[in-house]
């Protein structure tokens, strides 16, 4: 007599099949097939979820922020608020579709320019590839040339703008060279804290030197105009810019799907402080 296929009893059966071969009553225990399913974390964030969130705070929070006074300084308060809400809302629905396009593109997927590929083709990867190196080069021309501008008001009696430019540069060619974003996480935090405590201490020299106001000195109007608006939103673009470290990011999280919710707590969280230091 052929043993019947246990998985075609109904599921009471399988755990005692048993068949007869001649006088002999055959009595075999299967082995019920093993389930295993990710445990989520039920908690707001996780210590990994931190550590991402860290990595991409330093990744945004740079010397863009001390720009933000100067904003509502050159527009007022409407315009200003008004294009930092914007940007925000922008940058962080934005990066939030980078994230959500990844968890259901292909493992071969894994850097800005594959998904680029994988949403329009071979033209989405020319297109994302050459928007990608003009903000390889042209950020760092404007955070040299911000650089070199600092300088020289810092030390009056020194070098010219190209000179602190130039310095600048190679100073900075060691930290170019470095291949992760796991080996730069050093580099990174000390860019991010080193901001932090900038504007702390601009903040404080400003309000500081503020009090007391002379009566008869109010705040002057701003010269709104085009070239202004589009300063304060060059430097709020200069400020914001997460999307191009997503896919490293979200390819070193074990649970990538938790990643829209740490993109959405730190953008948040990195605009409630770039409001802070504007107002």
């Amino acid at each position: 007599m052929i043993p019947p296929n246990p998985w075609s009893l109904p599921p009471p059966a399988r755990l005692g099949a048993h068949f007869q071969l001649g006088a002999e009553i055959h009595f075999r225990i299967l082995p019920l097939p093993v389930v295993t399913a990710a445990i989520m974390s039920t908690s707001f964030l996780t210590v990994e979820d931190l550590k991402l969130s860290f990595s991409l705070f330093c990744c945004v929070y740079g010397i863009g922020t001390l720009s933000m006074p100067g904003n509502y300084a050159k527009v007022g308060y409407g315009w200003a608020t008004a294009a930092l809400v914007f940007m925000a809302a922008v940058n962080i629905y934005g990066t939030l579709c980078i994230s959500k396009v990844l968890l259901v593109a292909p493992k071969s997927v894994r850097t800005y320019s594959d998904l680029g590929e994988f949403c329009l083709g071979p033209v989405g990867r020319w297109l994302v590839l050459i928007t990608h190196m003009l903000t390889c080069i042209l950020v760092p021309i404007a955070f040299l040339v911000l650089g070199g501008i600092i300088c020289t008001i810092m030390f009056p009696d020194s070098y010219e703008a190209e000179t602190w430019i130039i310095l600048m540069g190679l100073s900075l060619l060691p930290v170019c060279l470095i291949p992760t974003l796991k080996e730069g996480a050093f580099a990174a935090a000390a860019g991010a804290l080193g901001t932090i405590i900038a504007d702390f201490v601009a903040l404080y020299l400003l309000v500081d030197n503020m009090s007391p106001i002379p009566a008869g000195v109010s705040t002057p109007s701003p010269d709104v105009n085009f070239d202004q608006i589009a300063s304060v939103f060059g430097s709020l673009a200069l400020a914001y810019g997460a999307g191009i470290v997503i896919p490293s990011l979200q390819r070193e999280h074990s649970q990538p799907e938790r990643m829209p919710r740490v993109i959405f707590f730190t953008l948040g969280m990195i605009s409630v402080l770039f409001m802070a230091v504007a107002i």
